[in-house]
């Protein structure tokens, strides 16, 4: 009985048949290469959008601030300012407005679009990117825009940073001159309210002096009345004095005036006389005579309720004159201006013409300075048209060998069908 020899494992690979097969089937690796990089290229240049980016580098401005931080109320730092611009930079709003003032960067991606508003959205929050502050870069920081060759991105992103800056540098004057507006406006109801209190002082003042007035006439019009009395009452007593001398000359017979030593008296009589005299420093009244006395007497009696002027009631009048004709009552009765005579109303007016003088200007503030601006770049970001080929290229070789030995397998299947049916026969 012969025995065929053993035969070895059909298991087994063998590198020979592989190489031998991949060199067969150079074809199917050579047209898969071709119909991959062709659809790559069809890809790179027909199918995907090329994507650019660029940025622009900008950190806070040394000493931008000083003019604004002189106006009165105002007080930014350097790093608040920072912040507060780069958040309104990150603001869907910020750029919204600023599309609606420079529509012409963006109208060939949205005038194919419905609904203008959403395409814009998703544009910002897709295409816009500003990175967060790390210590590598410091205070500085960075905006930057992907975008597509239907919009000049540079132009775009610098237009947007210098009119957000812009913009935020004339809110900042405007709450500038907001708050000096505010100091004003404060200024104004305390000078107002200053007057109005002056002129309630200015009525009091005058309600006192009236009132003091009155009392010093009242006084005075008393002292008039009584020296006015004190006069008649001298005349009343002058009269008494006369009719008394009158009744002593009518006895002793003397109706004209005369002298003791013409009276003819004797000598004790005149030293009586004379004594009387001297201790009463002149002859005594009934010396005048009776017909004189009577004249004075009737003269006085005439005149006793008539006004004299005395010196007293002269000065009395005199006073009465000035305190009824008062003019620091009538300089304040004929004030038509308050205001020169209020310090305080003076000194907040000078304030507030300080105030208003304060201006500043766009030109006097800058809060941000741009390290580099945005510029068009030298190459697409996307797709790397490179990278793309060479892809294309070893996935083409992977599936041209997937092919061939696919179309090996099957010939190997076909072949081992006809030898087993030659055996079988």
């Amino acid at each position: 009985m012969n025995h065929s020899p053993p035969r070895e494992s059909d298991d087994e690979i063998d590198l020979r048949d592989i190489a031998i097969a991949i060199h067969d089937g150079w074809k199917w690796i050579a047209g898969s290469v071709l119909a991959c990089v062709s659809l790559g290229l069809f890809y790179i240049y027909f199918i995907i959008t090329p994507q650019y980016s660029t940025e622009i580098t900008y950190t806070p401005s040394p000493g931008g601030l000083d003019a604004l931080n002189n106006m009165p109320g105002t007080n930014y730092t350097e790093s608040q300012a920072f912040e507060e611009f780069s958040q309104r930079l990150s603001s869907h709003e910020n750029f919204k407005l600023f599309h609606k003032e420079n529509p012409d960067h963006l109208n060939p991606l949205l005038e194919s679009s419905q609904d203008e508003m959403s395409q814009l959205r998703s544009f910002f929050f897709s295409s816009l990117k500003i990175n967060q502050p790390s210590q590598e870069n410091g205070l500085s920081r960075k905006i930057s825009l992907n975008y597509t060759k239907n919009i000049v991105g540079p132009q775009l992103i610098n237009d947007y940073f210098r009119w957000t800056e812009e913009t935020y540098v004339e809110t900042l004057i405007g709450r500038a001159q907001r708050a000096v507006d505010s100091t004003i406006a404060r200024n104004s109801e305390r000078m107002a309210a200053h007057l109005e209190v002056n002129k309630e002082d200015i009525e009091a003042r005058i309600a006192r002096l009236q009132e003091e007035d009155r009392v010093k006439i009242a006084e005075l019009e008393d002292q008039l009345h009584a020296e006015k009395k004190s006069v008649i009452s001298s005349r009343e007593e002058r009269i008494r004095i006369l009719e008394n001398a009158e009744q002593i000359a009518d006895r002793l017979g003397i109706e004209k005036p005369t002298t003791p030593r013409d009276l003819g008296r004797q000598t004790h009589d005149r030293d009586v006389i004379y004594a009387e005299i001297n201790s009463q420093g002149g002859l005594p009244l009934y010396f005048m005579g009776v017909e004189a006395l009577k004249a004075e007497r009737e003269v006085i009696e005439l005149n006793l309720e008539r006004e004299t002027k005395t010196a007293e009631i002269r000065n009395i009048e005199s006073r009465l004159s000035q305190l009824r004709n008062n003019r620091t009552i009538e300089a304040l009765l004929n004030r038509e201006e308050l205001s020169p005579f209020s310090d305080e109303y003076n000194s907040l007016r000078s304030q507030n013409q300080i105030l208003a003088a304060n201006v500043v200007t766009k030109d006097e503030i800058d809060v941000v300075s741009a390290i580099h601006w945005a510029y068009q770049p030298n190459s697409q970001d996307s797709p790397k048209k490179g990278l793309s080929l060479a892809l294309s290229l070893i996935l083409g070789v992977m599936l041209g060998v997937i092919l061939v030995f696919f179309s090996t397998f099957i010939k190997s299947i076909k072949h081992h069908r006809e030898r087993h049916q030659e055996r079988t026969v």
